[in-house]
């Protein structure tokens, strides 16, 4: 059995508030995992210019890798 990849962008509905909710986009939908990877790396690559909060790589629903990276610190 396959496993369904997924690449999700979000943006942000108010920049000046993250807590405001974003609108979630696929980029790409039940593709190969190359595929998805491929994806997922070049939208990180570019999100900070297009302006994406988040970038996720989910497989079968669940998150794998995601951008930006959790850092630790908590506040």
């Amino acid at each position: 059995m396959a496993n369904n990849w997924d690449v999700i962008a979000a943006t942000l509905y108010d920049r000046g508030n993250p807590d405001g909710g974003a609108e979630e986009s696929s980029l790409v939908e039940g593709t190969e995992e190359e595929e998805a990877r491929r994806v997922y790396a070049d939208t990180v690559a570019v999100a900070a210019d297009r302006g994406y909060a988040s970038v996720r790589l989910r497989r079968d629903g669940v998150d794998v890798e995601s951008w930006p990276q959790a850092t630790g610190w908590t506040s």
